[in-house]
């Protein structure tokens, strides 16, 4: 081939990269070299594609970045390399000159975003507007630019292997530029001046400007299958099942596919769940997932240290045993929660121990360096890089930013042997024989596309800034078809419905034939241990426990005799037996005493009996035939005398109403500490209608029935959230 830039355009699954790798062949076989330019994580795909053909030498897969080092590299212009996490941190160092010390490390990640796409497109600062936000980051992006000085970032190569002599040893005899959605104008223009000294292959699924195409090619026929199960359950059961069978040998009824022909594409948080069952199935899933040094062992024990809030679990990573599991037990986190728990179990030296292992001394980068090494981290400097950035950003507290930074840290890709299970975007520009995507649903596979914060879409179209593209530019279905289109045969799977309801697939689907068991689980035969509904004879102890049995059998069963567990009152339950002592309180005493014209005479506690059950009145007081009600609450309870909360009062109130003794009751309401508030302006009177207390006598009557039946099983609902008995109801769920 002359030299010349050979654009190819094509849709998902069109086979442009079989297209390009004919072409590479081709070049190989006349012993030529060849430059192949694509995702990083399309390295292994590439590569396998071409063993697959045989054996040839010559071919070397980069990516656009370690092609720009390269070219700037032979033109001898190289600098100190910028990364990723040095452009926040100067970023975040600009930021705290121009508004002060309060600069979050999520704010100087906005602005570096921002400044990488400008740079990315090749706009300099003086393309943004001067007031509002987008003024704010030009002064941060001149001020970046002259922090960093001689340093070179990532947008720096690019913007000098467009301008540097090209000096291409040993040269190449074509470069393929395969597995990308669209190029931007800085990548687009080194590649025409790549053109001009050697054959540049370009195969894009969106053409730029004024680039005409050299060939058009037309997606190939798929066979696609849309199954729909009934939850996320059943998906991921369906989808381990079809992966046994595809990768069992035909001699015991499987499909016989190698592991590297079959792909699965699944949300990316979705992907731990099914790696927890492989081993139960038996399957070589491997995680495909950007690996982040944070996910590493030694990253999760350093990432513990520096946590702003420790847990129980961090505590535990690092080695301090007896606190961190008192404080995983309880749930605590927080310095001062686990401080306060150390000096009541007795552990303070531990816990002085672990504040001593986080706290810098005065020189900083060598206490990172005695903490490495505590640690056990045999490869220091990844981390101690990230330190020495967190000290310039922040020297006086770098260990949020050293956190932050360390977040941020990406681990190159290794090759790995089993079926991948990748996130959406790693599935781009690789395809397999056959490919499982999960949670086909709308909202699911979709590019995020929103406005910037800085430009917005009208900004985007004004005066030097026509160079950035739309923000809205609607490429989901693109994105979707691809995500669609990663095999020769593609099964999309959804779940019908979720926690939060129905769910909207993509694509209508229908249900799959059941598959045979695929784990020992699935295949033995056994039966779930099921613990029988408790039940009991005995009449309801007290009217509450009624009220409880119309809520949940199960909790009206197990607190039957407990009223302390929703009905007691803190503070009231020391009366009368401790009032001497709270007397002398001086909290306290003050408080009995402004109403002792209540307390006087009135009697706490006390069980009435009737016929079916006991009522268990809070504080009774009786002057004649007038009766007085407390209903004793906690301190700052609201009222709680609504029927669905509270019966005893009702009841009781229709039964002294029918007394002859009896001519008025009042209704009173008291936390503890408070004041004594009536229910009622006027009291109670006889012949007077109760409609809340007839419908209490009703509820009453209906639970009463349903106990006598002597059966008490779980009612979940809403008042689950409220309950206290850990979930002891499906404990014996397997």
């Amino acid at each position: 081939m002359k030299p010349g830039l050979y654009p190819v355009v094509g849709p998902p699954a069109s086979g442009k990269t079989a297209w390009a790798l004919e072409l590479a062949l081709e070049a190989l076989r006349r012993r030529g070299r060849v430059w192949w330019v694509g995702l990083p994580h399309q390295r292994a795909y590439v590569y396998r594609l071409l063993g697959q053909k045989g054996a040839f030498l010559g071919l070397e897969f980069l990516s656009f970045q370690a092609l720009y080092y390269r070219v700037v590299a032979e033109a001898g212009r190289l600098g100190p390399l910028l990364p990723g996490a040095g452009r926040v941190a100067l970023v975040a160092e600009a930021l705290r000159a121009l508004s002060g010390p309060q600069v979050a490390p999520g704010e100087a990640r906005l602005f570096a975003r921002a400044i990488a796409e400008l740079k990315r497109f090749g706009l300099s600062p003086f393309a943004l507007p001067k007031e509002g936000e987008a003024g704010r980051l030009r002064r941060v992006y001149f001020l970046y630019e002259r922090l960093k000085g001689k340093a070179l970032d990532y947008d720096d190569f690019r913007r000098l292997a467009g301008k540097v002599p090209l000096r291409l040893f040993p040269r190449p005899g074509l470069v393929v530029v395969d597995g990308f959605r669209e190029i931007g104008p800085l990548d687009l223009h080194f590649l025409r001046r790549l053109a001009q000294e050697v054959p540049v292959l370009l195969t894009l699924e969106l053409l730029p400007e004024g680039l005409e195409p050299v060939e058009e090619l037309s997606p190939r026929p798929i066979r696609r299958q849309v199954y729909a199960l009934a939850n996320p359950v059943e998906e991921s059961r369906y989808l381990l099942r079809a992966l046994k069978r595809a990768l069992a040998p035909k001699a015991l009824g499987g499909e016989g596919l190698a592991p590297e022909e079959v792909l699965v594409v699944a949300p990316e948080g979705r992907i731990p769940g099914l790696l927890l069952l492989k081993d139960e199935y038996g399957l070589p899933l491997v995680d495909g997932r950007e690996r982040a040094l944070a996910d590493t062992e030694e990253g999760e024990r350093v990432l513990a240290l520096l946590n702003p809030f420790p847990t129980g679990r961090d505590l535990l990573a690092l080695g301090f045993s007896a606190l961190g599991r008192r404080a995983l037990r309880l749930g605590l986190a927080g310095e001062e929660a686990l401080r306060a728990l150390a000096e009541r179990e007795g552990l303070l030296a531990e816990w002085e121990a672990f504040c001593a292992l986080r706290t810098p001394g005065e020189d900083a980068l060598a206490w990172g360096e005695a903490v490495l090494r505590c640690l056990g981290v045999s490869d220091k400097e990844p981390f101690l890089a990230r330190l020495r950035l967190a000290l310039r950003v922040d020297r006086a507290n770098p260990l949020s930013w050293w956190r932050s930074l360390l977040l941020d840290e990406t681990l190159p890709p290794e090759p790995q042997g089993g079926v991948p299970l990748l996130p959406p975007l790693r599935a781009t520009g690789v395809r397999a024989r056959r490919v499982y995507v999960l949670e086909w649903l709308a909202g699911r596979y979709t590019l995020e596309e929103r406005e910037d914060y800085f430009l917005l879409e009208d900004l985007r179209e004004r005066g030097l800034l026509k160079g950035l593209p739309r923000r809205l530019r609607g490429l989901d279905p693109l994105f979707q078809e691809e995500m669609a289109s990663r095999g020769e045969e593609v099964f999309l799977l959804y779940p019908e419905a979720g926690p939060s309801g129905p769910y909207a697939p993509l694509a209508q689907g229908e249900r799959p034939e059941p598959l045979p068991p695929a784990s020992l689980l699935e295949a033995l035969p056994h039966e779930p241990f099921r613990v029988e509904d408790p039940t009991t004879q005995a009449p309801p102890p007290h009217l509450e426990a009624l009220r409880r049995y119309l809520e949940c059998p199960f909790r009206a069963y197990a607190l039957r005799f407990n009223l302390q567990e929703e009905d007691g009152a803190p503070g009231w339950h020391l009366l009368p037996k401790e009032l001497p002592r709270l007397k002398e309180d001086p909290q306290v005493g003050p408080w009995l005493s402004a109403h002792r014209e209540h307390l006087e005479g009135m009697a706490f506690w006390v069980p009435w009996q009737g016929r079916r059950f006991v009522l268990r009145l809070d504080g009774v007081r009786r002057e004649g035939k007038r009766v007085h009600l407390y209903r004793l609450l906690p301190p700052g309870k609201e009222p709680d005398l609504s029927p669905k909360t509270r019966w005893t009062e009702w009841y009781a109130l229709k039964a002294l109403l029918s007394r002859k003794d009896v001519e008025e009751v009042f209704l009173w309401v008291w936390p503890w500490l408070g004041a004594p508030k009536p229910h009622r302006k006027t009291p109670y009177r006889p012949k007077e209608r109760l409609p809340l207390a007839e419908e209490v006598e009703e509820m009453a009557q209906a639970a009463y029935q349903a106990w006598e039946k002597g059966a008490f099983p779980p009612k979940p609902g809403p008042h689950c959230y409220h309950c206290h008995l850990a979930d002891v109801c499906r404990k014996e769920e397997v």
